[in-house]
């Protein structure tokens, strides 16, 4: 398993925990975080402060990769993500991530989803 590999592994298990501190320290200082339809934001202080806001919305979210490729130092992967809401309710939504690792940590973080439906 690619150094990338693992990392990415490292980023989704700590999501799925709900552990917002564990997933930062996976990202650069100055990384560069664009999730679906919010504003870009950059550096660790800022994607913790995102994740703060967005984790106590949902009991759990979890991904389901189900093709990845690496090309150099880019991760691609396509997936579902699977919100499970507090009210009970599950969504389920496809998404595509495309992730840059420099000397081991995340550089540059884009998730292509529309998660409308995990917010109504």
């Amino acid at each position: 398993m690619s150094v990338e590999t693992e990392l990415i592994n490292r980023l989704f298990d700590a999501v799925h925990r709900n552990d917002v501190a564990s997933y930062v320290k996976c990202f650069a200082e100055d990384a560069e975080y664009k999730i679906a339809n919010f504003p870009p934001v950059y550096g660790r202080k800022d994607i913790e402060a995102f994740g703060a806001k967005i984790t106590p919305m949902f009991e759990k979210v979890l991904h389901e990769v189900k093709q990845s490729w690496q090309v150099g130092n880019t991760c691609i992967n396509v997936l579902d993500v699977v919100y499970h809401k507090k009210d009970g309710k599950v969504v389920k939504v496809p998404c595509l991530d495309v992730i840059k690792v420099e000397n081991g940590l995340v550089k540059s973080f884009q998730a292509y989803l529309d998660a409308t439906p995990a917010f109504m």
